[in-house]
């Protein structure tokens, strides 16, 4: 087989280059600190990464999720544990005014107060949280949940929806509780043996109207309705502890899962430094061995030869 001095050059030079190329290649993968520069180095890595990827980043919705609940969490806790003090208040008014020691311009005074709190009971009521929703008002949270009617009545306005967000692939947790929930009516019963349905606003009001009054029997019955609604909100307190609770749970588990998929994308897309500069230096010296070859090779000639 005859070989030409033009195809001796054409191999050298399509070896060096080929070598050049994977010098190129993996100063280019020191450069970056990953494995895999383009898909089609890999095809079945690039899309074991991808996989990872999307699984960290769905971690971290939920994490934001966690955060956005735990805000509207705090802001109902917030309310409620206010709205609690206000109910002992009036409860420690109602005991005081149950007591026949006090006259009726005493029970007056009293009403003020009541009406007062009453007043700040129904700001709590209309709470918004940081992006300016309310919070008592179900998933109407652009919508005031308690209001006046043409009457006068305070009524609820929003809806009896739960909105509830994922925090995780199986899970998903309420944000928040309808305000006909948590300042919930209560059934009255009337002396002549009827019941009927009375607003948790309305309670307040009586209540204040019995003092006004000096009426006795009234404000008997208002201090037993007075502990109802304290009961409730109460469990509401309980409900949203509870749910604080399993978000700060939640938000454990969302942090060992994004330390687990970091840490398998640190062994599929990072580069081995130590592995990566050994080859690399093995490369460079089949590099210059293969142009210093090629630079006694070229010099060679017939004449050489015949001196």
């Amino acid at each position: 087989m005859k070989i030409s001095t033009g195809q001796i050059f054409d191999r050298a030079v399509t070896q060096m280059s080929t070598q050049q190329s994977k010098v190129a290649e993996m100063q280019a993968q020191l450069a970056s600190g990953k494995q895999i520069l383009q898909t089609s180095d890999d095809p079945d890595k690039a899309g074991l990464i991808q996989r990872l990827n999307t699984a960290y980043n769905r971690q971290e919705t939920y994490e934001s999720s966690l955060d956005s609940i735990e805000d509207r969490l705090g802001a109902e806790e917030s309310a409620l544990t206010a709205t609690d003090n206000i109910l002992q208040r009036i409860r420690e008014l109602a005991v005081r005014a149950s007591s026949d020691t006090l006259s009726a311009p005493d029970r007056e005074i009293l009403s003020i107060e009541v009406s007062t709190l009453k007043e700040g009971l129904l700001a709590l009521a209309n709470t918004t949280d940081v992006q300016g929703n309310y919070v008592f008002a179900g998933s109407a949270v652009r919508t005031v949940p308690f209001a006046a009617d043409e009457s006068g009545n305070m009524i609820y306005q929003g809806d009896d929806n739960y909105v509830a967000v994922d925090v995780s692939e199986q899970r998903r947790l309420n944000m928040n509780r309808p305000g006909n929930e948590v300042f919930a009516s209560l059934v009255r019963q009337e002396s002549d043996g009827s019941a009927q349905r009375v607003g948790f606003f309305a309670v307040i009001e009586d209540f204040s109207t019995a003092l006004k009054n000096n009426d006795t029997g009234n404000i008997q019955r208002s201090l037993a309705e007075v502990d109802k609604l304290s009961a409730t909100v109460s469990l509401s307190l309980a409900d949203v502890g509870s749910r604080l609770s399993v978000a700060d749970s939640q938000r454990d588990i969302l942090a060992d899962a994004k330390l687990r998929y970091k840490a398998l994308l640190s062994n599929a897309e990072d580069l081995d430094y130590a592995s990566a500069v050994t080859q690399l230096s093995a490369e460079l010296l089949s590099l210059e061995a293969a142009q210093s070859s090629f630079a006694k090779i070229s010099q060679l000639s017939l004449f050489n030869y015949i001196r």
